[in-house]
């Protein structure tokens, strides 16, 4: 009788380990650097499923998350009376530039009110260019919200599968080695 209580004992212990192992992120077994790369970049790990949304390009046309499946998704809330949305704003179109033809799309939610606001802000930024950015407008501040977005900019890397990996709150270079490593980690 002793021995089957050990041996169940066991077996649950097995089953515990195997369902935390299961249950933790397999990233950490793929790619060790990923983290590394979040924590170099002062990020939080997340490593839950991406809310799904819609919202409207400036030409009106709506855009669903899951439009982008298969890639990785740079997702950042901004807007252009944010002072360090502005300032990491470059870093971001040269990250983008670097990546989009590797399977990486960038997102950029506005919460401004009105797309006068972002055109404004877009023409100052790149004069006579169009950004390689999918610029996006959330005036009802429904998807930042969603995300639980605290303070812009934020920005929320998805993983190819739909799973929200870091959270990264406040302005960055985005050209540091250790992003450019985030993202080559999940392409």
């Amino acid at each position: 009788m002793f021995d089957r209580q050990v041996r169940w004992m066991i077996v649950a212990a097995l089953v515990a380990l195997i369902a935390g192992v299961g249950g933790s992120s397999w990233y950490f077994y793929r790619d060790p650097g990923l983290l590394d790369a979040v924590v170099a970049l002062e990020g939080q790990w997340v490593d839950r499923a991406a809310p799904g949304f819609e919202l409207p390009d400036r030409q009106g046309q709506m855009h669903a998350l899951s439009r982008y499946q298969g890639q990785v998704v740079f997702l950042n809330f901004w807007a252009s009376f944010c002072e360090p949305c502005r300032k990491e704003m470059p870093s971001m179109e040269a990250l983008v530039r670097q990546y989009r033809d590797q399977g990486m799309v960038m997102v950029a939610v506005s919460l401004d009110a009105e797309w006068t606001e972002v055109d404004g802000f877009m023409q100052e930024f790149l004069p006579g260019q169009r950004s390689a950015m999918t610029v996006l407008l959330d005036a009802e501040n429904q998807v930042s919200r969603l995300y639980g977005t605290e303070m812009i900019p934020e920005t929320y890397i998805i993983d190819r599968d739909g799973t929200v990996i870091a959270r990264f709150v406040g302005d960055y270079d985005w050209t540091r080695p250790e992003a450019r490593q985030l993202i080559e980690a999940l392409l």
